[in-house]
């Protein structure tokens, strides 16, 4: 059973733009010449058994056809991959005013400065 699950309904976030995996490019490479190769041992076997106009149509086939493998399999892909999509967070609610002080109703809330405060703890 696979551990990958599907989630439906997901988006999917990519956080990267890179590109496929050497091991993938490889693959579709070696994909890519065996397509042409065996395209040439058709080449090979149809000069063997056509006549003579058509044999060398083959026979060059056959002749450039690994040239033009050799190049195909090696050429870069130039498609890529689209970048992701910015992140934009979503605005948060501003803070209102800033709270003010609360005094106890039994501090009177402009002392006297002349006032001793030592006075009152000394009662």
């Amino acid at each position: 059973m696979s551990r990958h699950r599907e989630r439906s309904g997901e988006t999917v976030i990519s956080v990267t733009s890179a590109q496929p995996g050497r091991s993938e490019d490889l693959d579709s490479r070696i994909v890519r010449y065996a397509w042409m190769m065996s395209i040439r041992i058709v080449c090979f076997v149809l000069a063997v058994l056509t006549p003579s106009p058509w044999r060398w149509l083959f026979v060059v086939g056959a002749i450039a056809l690994p040239y033009f493998a050799v190049v195909l399999a090696n050429a870069h892909r130039s498609a890529t991959q689209p970048a992701a999509d910015p992140y934009i967070a979503p605005s948060r609610p501003a803070i209102g005013e800033r709270p003010t002080v609360v005094v106890p109703q039994d501090q009177d809330p402009h002392p006297d400065p002349h006032q001793d405060p030592r006075a009152d703890t000394e009662k």
